[in-house]
């Protein structure tokens, strides 16, 4: 049996299970980790992130369980802890990692730019104790600016990419080395935001950064936000 077969059976199955008659799955190449799904009041239809299509079959299951409890409101909500161990183990970013990268056009997929140099932000973080050294994480300059936004994340695959407007010799280190920790400290949390990312506050970390209130004037002045 491929792995979309695998894939389609595990959702008819488990949406029958929450009264779906007619169920649909099928892998998509999104550069995110996501899903998107149609819904009817008997029939579904769902595009999976292909970064799954390696799964173990228990953290397909865990996925279709999680989504048909969420659109019937059935109380379930973030899944088993099967699945969040899969996605946030190291395995996950390893292999998926240059995927993700290849699909990010906006990354000039290097750490080095003309002023400052990512690398040498997080290796000052580290030595301040602010951060553990990560091999697997990637930082990059973005190609082209973010609009007002100063920097990114993606959680599961520890990428950070940071605006163009910030690698400038206007700009003092430190207000890069904060952005970078603010990044940084989002990949870490991985296991503990899986699942309710945006309800999670990470304010009182990003406190933790010495001159945060400095720093935080500069992304005013430039009016970008985090």
């Amino acid at each position: 049996m491929d792995r979309e077969e695998t894939l389609s059976k595990s959702f008819k199955r488990i949406g029958k299970e929450y009264g779906y008659d007619s169920v649909e799955a099928e892998f998509a190449a999104f550069k995110e980790f996501k899903v998107r799904w149609q819904r009817s009041y008997r029939w579904a239809e769902f595009k999976v992130s292909d970064y799954l299509m390696d799964a173990p079959a228990e953290v397909v299951d865990d996925l279709a369980a999680t989504l048909f409890s969420k659109i019937t409101c059935s109380g379930r909500k973030n899944g088993s802890t099967a699945m969040r161990d899969w996605v946030t183990n190291p395995a996950f970013a390893k292999y998926k990692q240059p995927v993700y990268l290849r699909r990010s056009r906006n990354l000039k997929r290097t750490h080095v730019g003309e002023n400052h140099d990512l690398r040498e932000s997080h290796a000052r973080l580290v030595g301040a104790g602010l951060l553990t050294d990560d091999p697997q994480l990637h930082l990059s300059w973005a190609k082209e600016s973010l609009s007002k936004k100063s920097a990114f994340c993606s959680v599961l695959m520890k990428v950070v990419g940071i605006s163009p407007v910030f690698d400038d010799a206007d700009v003092p280190e430190f207000v890069v080395d904060y952005l970078v920790y603010t990044q940084c400290v989002r990949v870490a949390a991985a296991k503990e935001t899986f699942g309710d990312y945006d309800g999670h506050d990470f304010r009182p970390l990003e406190k933790r950064y010495p001159r945060w209130e400095e720093a935080e004037g500069w992304l005013d002045r430039l009016c970008m936000y985090r």
